[in-house]
């Protein structure tokens, strides 16, 4: 994730770093953005590192809510532009409202000063307003702001614009692109994941930083029994919220190369 969304570091940083540790290829998947992907795109034409275009949509089941990534789609698609602008609206809107919460709970921040502090390009979401709370002293610490006013029913908290699942994986693949559930660990029950493939769903994230060893060789097993395709990463934020660095999941190039070949590039 780049500092288009809930990241830390700019699209030129992350390649420095992709470069630095030899990385073959890399993917940035902000949360419901995709403007960070031209400059990417355009970098890459320089760099020895591989970029794919990537997001990671918020969806919302009947049941459960879950992420869902796109990889290899059109980012100039009109259908994906329309629903990322619209999104990132309805993303204003949620943040005023958190903000406004927080003023009604007594905390002295003002919706501008969110803004001043993610920088113009970001997707402004409760990590930039936890930033702005410990910046003004008025709280100890993201695990305190999320725990007791911006987690989710907490007193302070606005629920999230979703998309359906269904809507998700039909956009990507409408936009060339394939969709792929983003790190399930114990969150998606292993029906929710069947309802998905029935709908299209191509892979899902195996590896990742939340997944235990026995997670991974039970979404491996579900992957092969389907003929889906596997992916992973390291879900960098650069962040004090995740402290995995580019690189250290140790996702294999052949993941890429069967990605490439269910695209057909």
């Amino acid at each position: 994730h780049s500092n288009h969304s809930d990241g830390k570091y700019s699209i030129d940083q992350i390649f420095n770093i992709a470069e630095g540790r030899k990385l073959k290829a890399i993917s940035i998947t902000d949360h419901d953005s995709i403007s960070a992907l031209a400059i990417a795109n355009d970098l890459a034409k320089q760099s020895s590192v591989e970029f794919v275009n990537g997001i990671e949509i918020s969806a919302k089941g009947k049941v459960y809510d879950m992420h869902l990534l796109g990889y290899f789609f059109d980012h100039q698609d009109p259908i994906l532009l329309d629903y990322v602008e619209f999104f990132q609206n309805e993303r204003i809107k949620r943040a005023q409202k958190i903000v406004k919460n927080l003023n009604d709970y007594g905390f002295d921040i003002t919706y501008q000063e969110v803004v001043a502090n993610a920088g113009k390009n970001a997707s402004i979401g409760r990590p930039h307003i936890a930033a702005v709370l410990l910046q003004k002293g008025l709280a100890k610490s993201y695990d305190d702001v999320f725990k007791h006013f911006l987690g989710d029913g907490c007193p302070c908290w606005v629920p999230k614009f979703k998309i359906s699942p269904e809507d998700a994986i039909s956009m990507i693949k409408k936009a060339g692109g394939i969709c792929v559930l983003a790190h399930p660990d114990k969150e998606i029950p292993d029906q929710e994941i069947q309802s998905l493939i029935d709908s299209g769903l191509d892979g899902i994230e195996t590896i990742h930083p939340k997944h235990t060893q026995q997670e991974v060789d039970h979404f491996r097993e579900i992957v092969h029994r389907h003929n889906l395709i596997e992916t992973g990463g390291s879900d960098f934020h650069g962040t004090e919220q995740n402290d995995v660095a580019i690189g250290q999941m140790n996702v294999p190039y052949e993941f890429l190369e069967k990605m490439r070949e269910l695209v057909g590039c």
